[in-house]
């Protein structure tokens, strides 16, 4: 993958007069889904339809991969001997094989820089689908505590965090409301 430049498309719109286009943030990597389902298959066998709502638990509910995509990965890594298949009445079983295993051990690196792509995406959609006045306030948070820089005494650390609790809890509720 491309490293990002320090100039996006929008940008290079906005300099040359037009307007500028909001784009929507990549969900997943080139490669990541599947990495991502040979990750959540190492921690334990899973169907199909649990895959896709564990994928869409990492992403808040801002995104989740279509059957489409995700049966398709699957069979891709059946066929290349890392993923085996067993039915169980009218649903299939996914397990990596031994070979998958293997894989996944050899492989470490990448897979947690796939889980690192898709954390930051989802957060960056969580964050693109909150409303102008909650990312404000968030990134109010964010350079207030980038503020502090490394000195965190104790007790400083101790009442910031007692402060973001109430914060969650203040934020928890009035979702409730």
């Amino acid at each position: 993958m491309p490293e990002p430049s320090s100039s996006t498309a929008a940008d290079r719109d906005v300099r040359s007069g037009q307007r500028a286009r909001q784009r929507t943030p990549h969900k997943l990597a080139h490669g990541d889904l599947r990495l991502l389902l040979l990750a959540l298959l190492e921690q334990q066998p899973r169907h199909g339809y649990e895959l896709i709502q564990l994928i869409g638990e990492v992403f808040h509910g801002q995104y989740q991969p279509s059957a489409g995509a995700v049966y398709p990965a699957l069979a891709q890594l059946q066929a290349d001997g890392l993923v085996d298949v067993r039915e169980e009445g009218a649903r299939r079983l996914q397990a990596l094989t031994s070979e998958g295993r293997n894989w996944v051990e050899a492989n470490a690196e990448a897979l947690a820089r796939a889980r690192l792509r898709t954390e930051e995406s989802a957060r960056t959609l969580v964050k693109a689908g909150a409303p102008a006045p909650v990312r404000s306030g968030m990134g109010a948070l964010k350079r207030a505590l980038a503020s502090h820089g490394t000195r965190w005494p104790p007790e400083r650390a101790a009442a910031v965090a007692a402060i973001l609790q109430r914060a969650a809890a203040d934020i928890a509720r009035a979702g409730r409301d």
